[in-house]
């Protein structure tokens, strides 16, 4: 998890200085992906790249993952919201639907130390303020029929200062899809500015600037949720969380999971130690799962940790119940420690 209030763009293509970004997205092509308009900007610094180890889950009534999260996403009606365990690819759906439609996307871990200002923006020191100051006077002037300086006397020490937009304002102005991570560790601060943008034809309400900011027709606003029990989360209140269509994400099965790992390690399909290992890494992850939502230990087992481990063993030549121990059990808390040790050594590896 990143710092409370972290940002970050994209996906594919490395972090992109986001402050003094101004390019909206693209225009519609009339191609849709499950209904996800396509742009035709691919090449927007904010386009995640395509996922092509991606694995498709099914989630309802033989629906896919993608597909049914792209079609809630077309629907201008409702916000998405994404629920489930850490680790169990919520933000990884959003990156592939962006990159597959070509939708600028930034995304902001929110927390307790996330603020108005992240979001939204605040008035700070102009650098180049007597040139704003004279652009204002004149505008002033112009739009209230009055002298120049009637104007200037009305703009008066306001010159010292200018509004810098926060990351969701330009995503609102500029078409970006905006993914508000974690939304349930947000304080009131921070989530007061998303009640209204999530109404029906909703409209980012900018306080500094009493400015209503219509939003961008390829706006889109997508929010993951971790389950209450998690340390610092709360449940969202029911009016705001019924602004979302609500899409509940589990693991992959061990067999998708063990085609994720073909994909992404150097493990390697119809060689017989890799074959085994994938599959016994996967039946464990799968049992910890079990115990995890057993209560009967805290730790979640996530896609990355299991990936981990199989590009130990396939990259860094470790044995499977050493390469297990060093990223199951390392990030396992004190109380689960034992637990998870005892789980990886009765695992037949060989």
């Amino acid at each position: 998890m990143t710092e409370n209030g972290a940002m970050s763009a994209g996906g594919g293509a490395g972090d992109v200085a986001i402050s003094g970004l101004t390019r909206p997205a693209g225009s519609p092509t009339g191609e849709t992906f499950h209904g996800l308009p396509v742009l035709d900007d691919p090449d927007h610094p904010l386009v995640p790249e395509t996922d092509h180890t991606y694995v498709d889950r099914e989630v309802r009534d033989g629906s896919s993952d993608v597909e049914l999260a792209g079609r809630f996403l077309a629907d201008e009606e409702y916000a998405l919201l994404l629920t489930g365990e850490t680790g169990v690819g919520k933000n990884r759906l959003v990156r592939q639907l962006c990159a597959r439609t070509n939708r600028p996307l930034v995304r902001v871990n929110f927390g307790s130390g996330t603020t108005y200002a992240d979001l939204v923006g605040e008035y700070a020191p102009d650098e180049t303020a007597e040139e704003t100051r004279i652009a204002r006077v004149e505008r002033l002037a112009e739009d209230r029929d009055v002298t120049v300086g009637e104007a200037a006397e009305l703009v008066g020490a306001e010159h010292a200062f200018a509004f810098t937009p926060g990351i969701l304002y330009r995503a609102v102005e500029h078409g970006w899809t905006f993914v508000a991570d974690e939304l349930n560790a947000a304080g009131p601060a921070a989530t007061m500015p998303l009640h209204g943008l999530t109404e029906r034809d909703g409209r980012l309400v900018v306080k500094p600037t009493a400015e209503v900011l219509e939003p961008h027709p390829s706006f889109r606003f997508v929010a993951t949720m971790n389950p209450p029990r998690y340390a610092g989360t709360s449940p969202l209140n029911d009016a705001f969380r019924s602004r979302f269509w609500e899409l509940s994400l589990d693991y992959l099965p061990p067999a998708d999971e063990r085609r994720l790992l073909y994909e992404t390690t150097d493990l390697r399909r119809g060689v017989e130690r890799d074959e085994q290992v994938a599959e016994r890494l996967t039946e464990l992850a799968a049992n910890l799962r079990a115990s995890y939502r057993d209560r009967d230990i805290a730790t979640p087992t996530s896609h990355r940790a299991v990936i981990k481990v199989g590009r130990l063993v396939s990259e860094f030549d470790m044995a499977p119940a050493a390469a297990t121990k060093q990223v199951l059990e390392t990030r396992a808390t004190v109380e689960d420690r034992n637990a998870v040790a005892k789980a990886i050594d009765s695992t037949r590896w060989a």
